[in-house]
C-alpha cells in the first residue's frame, strides 16, 4: 500500500513539475494571446504582439513588435508601433488580486498622430477605452464577475517609461508639412505609481497612460506646428517679394495651415 502511495505521490509531483515547465515554456505565447484577445475590446482597434519572452522565475523579459492600430476613419495604418518593450513583473503578485509591474520600458516607439475634424486618433482611442471602463463599472454594479476585458485583476505599474520616440504626422498635418512632419522627436515620458493609490483595472491603466501620451504628443505637435508655420510664413513672405502673384501662393499655404487644428474634414 505504501508503495502505491509513493508511486502516486511521484506521479503527482512529476505532473506539477511538468505543468510548471509548460507554463514557463509557453508564458510568452500566453501573453501574446492575452494581448491580442483582450486588447481590441478595450481600444476598439487592432492590437498585435509579435512575441513575448518572459521568465516566470525572474519576472523580466521582452515584448516584441507591438502594434496598436488606428480607429476607423483614420488613414494612417497604426497609432503606435514599437519593436522592443522591456518589462519587469513582481512574480509574487502573479497569484494575487493585484499584479504589480515594476517597470515597463518602451524603447523607440513610432507614434502616428492624425487630426480628423476636432479630434485625433489618440483621443478617439482614449474615448474608446473610457467607454470600456464605464462598461466595467456598470458590470461591477450588476455583480457580473467578468468584464468585457475578461479580467477581474487589478494592476499597478510602478514605472512606465518611453524613450527615443518619434512622431509621424498624418492627415491635414502631413498634407501641409510634407516630409518635415515625419520623424519628430517625442519627449521622454516617465509615469510613476499607476494604480498604487487606488484599485485600477488594466483598461483604466491603459486609458491613463494613453491620456498622458496624448498630452505629450499634442503638445509636441503644437510646438512643432508653430515653428513650421513661422518657417512657411517667412518662405511665403520671401516669395512674395521675389515673384508677382505670390499672394495667391500665400493664400494657398495659409488655407492649409488654417485647418490644421480646426474643423478640416477628411
Amino acid at each position: 500500500m505504501k508503495k502505491y502511495i509513493l508511486i502516486g505521490a511521484g506521479v503527482l509531483v512529476a505532473g506539477i513539475i511538468t505543468a510548471i515547465v509548460l507554463v514557463i515554456l509557453n508564458l510568452g505565447d500566453l501573453i501574446k494571446t492575452a494581448v491580442e484577445e483582450f486588447g481590441p475590446p478595450i481600444t476598439k482597434t487592432e492590437v498585435r504582439l509579435g512575441g513575448a519572452d518572459i521568465s516566470v522565475l525572474s519576472g523580466s523579459g521582452t515584448l516584441s513588435n507591438f502594434y496598436l492600430g488606428n480607429p476607423q476613419g483614420f488613414k494612417m495604418p497604426s497609432a503606435v508601433e514599437c519593436g522592443t518593450i522591456r518589462v519587469k513583473v513582481n512574480t509574487d503578485s502573479l497569484t494575487s488580486d493585484k499584479i504589480i509591474i515594476e517597470e515597463i520600458y518602451v524603447d523607440s516607439p513610432v507614434i502616428s498622430y492624425e487630426k480628423r475634424g476636432n479630434t485625433d486618433n489618440f483621443q478617439t482611442i482614449v474615448n474608446n477605452i473610457q467607454k470600456t471602463v464605464a462598461g466595467e463599472k456598470t458590470a461591477a454594479k450588476s455583480e457580473e464577475k467578468k468584464s468585457e476585458t475578461g479580467s477581474e485583476k487589478k494592476i499597478q505599474i510602478n514605472d512606465f517609461i518611453v524613450k527615443n520616440g518619434k512622431i509621424n504626422l498624418g492627415g491635414s498635418l502631413l498634407d501641409a508639412f510634407g516630409d518635415q512632419g515625419m520623424g519628430i522627436d517625442l519627449p521622454d515620458i516617465h509615469l510613476k505609481d499607476i494604480g498604487k493609490e487606488k484599485d485600477t483595472t488594466p483598461a483604466e491603466a491603459f486609458a491613463q497612460i494613453l491620456g498622458e501620451m496624448t498630452g505629450d504628443v499634442t503638445g509636441t505637435v503644437t510646438q512643432v506646428t508653430k515653428q513650421l508655420k513661422e518657417a512657411l510664413g517667412k518662405a511665403v513672405e520671401g516669395a512674395g517679394k521675389a515673384v508677382e502673384g505670390a499672394g495667391e501662393a500665400g493664400e494657398s499655404v495659409g488655407g492649409a495651415i488654417k485647418g490644421l487644428f480646426g474643423g478640416s474634414k477628411e
